[in-house]
């Protein structure tokens, strides 16, 4: 397993015993930010063409507690949900908790290509870095995008802290918008979509300082 997957093991492991099936359990601020970040994830399958099939597959990779299984629950979103996590804890709140969906403990890249989803989302699984180096950060960063889109057979969608920010916290992760879009166009997809636009909208909890993008075959 890698190093960060490890470190984030035994952090998320932390902040579930101390908070649980909440949104600072998987360490988001409140349940607003959480349930927007749900909502942005659930925007890549709005993808006009091809036709999706009449259930279209989704992985959501550091699924957490199954927060994301949950908001689609709610609004009735037609899907076949998939979680994986490396922390069994949360995997087995989820089982219990979710019964229409499925989820697996494991590591992503150990997951093989004929596994594949229609869709496969991260949600603030490339934020924490902890004390990983930017340059260890950078490598993860590019091995889980491009492991994230072997997996799916139409989309891919993910958020990272933008470094268009007034400030930083040295435990996040925060990547350039403008480099990142570069890199996906050259190296992964000509079918890129990335949304800055709520980043610096003031919203009633203030602020948010993240982009989604969406990548597609």
């Amino acid at each position: 397993m890698d190093k960060l997957s490890l470190l984030l093991k035994d952090y998320h492991s932390e902040i579930f015993s101390a908070h649980g099936a909440t949104a600072q359990g998987v360490n988001w601020g409140d349940e607003t930010e959480l349930q927007h970040r749900y909502d942005k994830m659930l925007r890549v399958l709005g993808v006009p063409a091809p036709p999706l099939p009449q259930r279209p597959s989704l992985l959501d990779v550091g699924c957490g507690w199954g927060g994301l299984a949950s908001r689609i629950e709610a609004c009735n979103v037609n899907v076949d949900y998939h979680g994986v996590d490396i922390v069994e804890a949360m995997i087995d709140y989820g089982r219990s908790t979710y019964p229409n969906a499925t989820f697996m403990v494991g590591d992503i890249f150990e997951m093989t290509e004929h596994e594949s989803y229609d869709f496969v989302v991260g949600n603030g699984v490339l934020i924490q870095k902890r004390d990983i180096t930017i340059p260890e950060m950078e490598r993860f960063t590019k091995m889980l995008i491009r492991k994230m889109f072997d997996l799916c057979r139409r989309g891919i969608a993910f958020n990272m802290m933008s470094t268009k920010v007034n400030f930083t916290v040295g435990t996040l992760y925060y990547q350039s918008p403008v480099e990142l879009l570069s890199w996906l166009l050259t190296e992964i997809s000509p079918c890129v979509v990335l949304d800055h636009g709520y980043s610096s909208l003031a919203s009633g909890i203030g602020k948010y300082y993240d982009f989604t993008v969406y990548v597609y075959k």
